[in-house]
């Protein structure tokens, strides 16, 4: 390998291991003074230091709170751990013979004689060990997590391979990944910790300690998990502390008048990547620990909040606008706006509440980024998350109309021009060649992000085109006992027979009458009609305790709308099984590909975040599930086979994404789980 192979960013990556770091001539002192410390400068620690001298400002000095280990829990005596004690087994007791004063006068009379097959010990060790001895591993269980050494290249290189591919925040890669570069920590070694030295690396790294160790034999078990949790939080928080710590200013606290007079001190440090500005680094650190929030810790709350730090930050940048001057930096800020926008509208997806800001502002006139491979990729993605929001937004108001017992005119006019919309893009994507290879390296034309960003507005496409139509398809009739985006729990106790579901029947009126919960009848698209007379008490749908509500119905029959939803989910599932896996190796391998050389664990993908277009997708297929099984029971039609295998096939991949996302994101491990309890892995598909 060349010297210049494997460089992302600006510095080459090697597969052989980091120098380890050169100890400082003179050891730091323990306490910076502020200007040092905002600065990012070498304090000498002397009152005043040389460096305020060098530049004529006042040197004031405060007690520092971050002294000592980042980590601050103490570590685990060893004594703590169960799996290291080991036990001697007691000892029974041997019954003898009798004491004969004859067996013990001979030479070498009292010892068993063996049969002198192996002329000396070197040669019955041999036989016995040397093929052996090297495979022979301790059996001590110690928690490990993923590092890479404080090492920002090795980082990098970890992001191109785990997080970019679902998450292109950053520029295309220089040159391809090359072998992932792993330093396990154990968790009884916390003294050989290095901290990344920014936040966008212990941002990216507080998302790939998540991953298991190729090392790690016991990945899945609770104390791993645990102590995964436990670093991988402890990276986030120690990334937004890196954030405040540049954005503070050392006068704010000695002399704030002056802190307010001046301008902004520029911060000066290595940039983490040779082709983003340092002043984008915080924005894109922010948008990663948003999908951690939701991924990993499963609050939504937190989610939007760091988004939305993250879109004032970028605004404040002018990300959003136009910019004729172009430079090494143009795409960066391309990506890190248009990945931001992408989070705030996901924000408000999985939240279901409405974004907040406008989505098509006339303001957002930035250029979308570009793939090499495929210019049409990143527009279409951000189509999609357009599309997804707009149908979130539409369940919204659909809700609060049946809640608010309004005139639904408005609200079935939507659903008519959401379908007109949503129906060509859909057929279009249904005609893309997803023929990438699932184990496919990153390249430099970013090829394997294409595949991925298509896949992902597939997914996105028809989801919401199941939010449009599930209403009328299913009656909103709830499957999980969770509550999992806009879906209904079964805990809210809706029955089949409540008046919210008789509601929904009531507008999915077709020519043939009102349809059951059994029965699919036929019916081409209905207007949606109004009364000659409006009564008070009537909801938006006509159910009302008056003994004649006014009717008005869906625009779309029952049996028209489960058959969109039924395409939609088998598509979703389909473009999930397209969508790229990891490949840690940097050379092109057959599928599966395995987070290490010994390991049973498929390399998990990262940054789901559209992770409740799976539930979408699964509700759907449970629904017609349950209707064919109502409707049909045991019949051996091949016509009524051919559709159970179609539903099994799509509820079983569903199931195995979900296995594959929960390897390291542990918050979808209770989608998995909804869907892992409907599924009968016992049929065959």
């Amino acid at each position: 390998m060349s010297e210049g192979d494997g460089q992302n960013g600006s510095r080459g990556l090697t597969t052989q291991a980091p120098a380890p770091r050169k100890k400082f001539a003179i050891p730091p002192v323990k306490n910076a003074c502020l200007s040092c410390r905002a600065s990012r400068t070498r304090c000498n620690g002397e009152h005043p230091c040389a460096s305020c001298v060098t530049k004529e400002r006042e040197c004031v000095y405060k007690p520092s709170r971050r002294g000592g280990p980042r980590i601050r829990k103490k570590a685990r005596a060893l004594s703590d751990y169960h799996d290291l004690a080991i036990s001697l087994p007691t000892q029974e007791e041997i019954p003898q013979d009798a004491l004969l004063i004859e067996n013990y006068i001979d030479p070498g009379a009292g010892l068993k004689p063996l049969a002198d097959i192996w002329r000396d010990s070197d040669a019955i060790y041999d036989n016995l060990f040397q093929d052996t001895l090297s495979n022979i591993t301790p059996n001590i269980k110690i928690p490990m997590v993923r590092t890479y050494g404080g090492n920002d290249r090795a980082i990098l290189n970890a992001y191109y391979i785990w997080i970019h591919p679902y998450f292109p925040i950053l520029p295309p890669p220089e040159s391809p990944p090359v072998l992932d570069q792993v330093t396990p920590l154990y968790e009884n070694q916390r003294d050989k910790f290095e901290e990344p030295s920014s936040a966008i690396s212990l941002a990216i790294s507080a998302i790939l300690a998540l991953i298991p160790c190729p090392q790690d034999s016991n990945p899945l078990e609770s104390e791993s998990i645990r102590w995964r949790r436990t670093y991988s939080q402890f990276l986030a928080k120690a990334a937004l502390e890196s954030i405040e710590t540049e954005t503070e200013r050392p006068e704010s606290s000695v002399e704030p008048p002056k802190a307010l007079d001046d301008s902004d001190e520029e911060v000066f440090r290595e940039k983490f990547h040779s082709q983003v500005p340092l002043e984008l680094e915080s924005v894109i650190a922010l948008d990663l620990l948003s999908v951690y929030e939701y991924a990993q810790r499963g609050n939504l709350k937190k989610m939007r909040a760091r988004v939305g730090a993250a879109l004032v930050a970028a605004m404040s940048l002018m990300l959003h606008q136009h910019n004729d001057v172009e430079d090494e930096y143009t795409e960066a800020r391309r990506r890190a706006w248009w990945m931001t926008y992408i989070c705030v509208c996901q924000g408000s997806i999985v939240s279901n509440t409405p974004p907040t800001f406008e989505v098509f502002a006339s303001s957002f006139t930035a250029k979308y980024p570009l793939v090499k491979a495929d210019p049409e990729a990143w527009p279409l993605f951000i189509q999609a998350q357009q599309a997804i929001l707009a149908a979130t937004q539409f369940v919204i108001d659909f809700n609060k109309a049946r809640k608010d017992q309004s005139d639904m005119t408005r609200i079935f006019n939507r659903m008519r021009e959401l379908e007109r919309l949503l129906e060509p893009l859909i057929t279009k994507s249904e005609t893309w060649v997803l023929n990438c290879p699932l184990t496919q390296p990153v390249d430099k034309r970013e090829s394997v992000l294409s595949q991925s960003l298509r896949c992902i507005s597939r997914i996105k496409l028809n989801s919401a085109r199941i939010k449009v139509h599930r209403y009328c398809a299913f009656f909103d009739l709830a499957v999980f006992s969770g509550k999992h985006c806009d879906l209904k729990s079964t805990n809210e106790k809706d029955s089949a027979d409540s008046p919210d579901v008789v509601q929904l029947q009531s507008c999915c009126t077709t020519l043939s009458g009102t349809p059951s919960l059994n029965s699919s009848p036929s019916g081409g698209s209905l207007s949606p009609t109004l009364s000659s007379r409006s009564t008070p008490n009537a909801d938006c749908c006509g159910f009302n305790y008056d003994p004649a509500p006014p009717v008005m119905t869906f625009p779309f029959s029952t049996h028209h709308s489960s058959k969109i939803c039924l395409r939609s989910a088998l598509n979703i599932a389909q473009a999930f099984d397209s969508l790229p896996y990891p490949n840690p190796t940097g050379l092109m391998c057959d599928a599966p590909c395995y987070i290490g050389p010994g390991s049973t664990l498929i390399t998990p993908r990262t940054m789901p975040s559209f992770a409740c277009c799976a539930m979408q997708c699964s509700y759907a297929l449970l629904m017609v599930k349950d209707r064919t099984e109502s409707t049909y029971g045991t019949s051996t039609d091949p016509l009524v086979d051919n559709l159970r295998e179609r539903l099994q096939q799509g509820l079983v991949s569903i199931l195995v994404t979900l296995e594959n996302y929960g390897t390291a994101f542990e918050a979808l491990g209770g989608m998995r789980d909804q869907i892992r309890d409907k599924v009968d892995l016992t049929l065959g598909f």
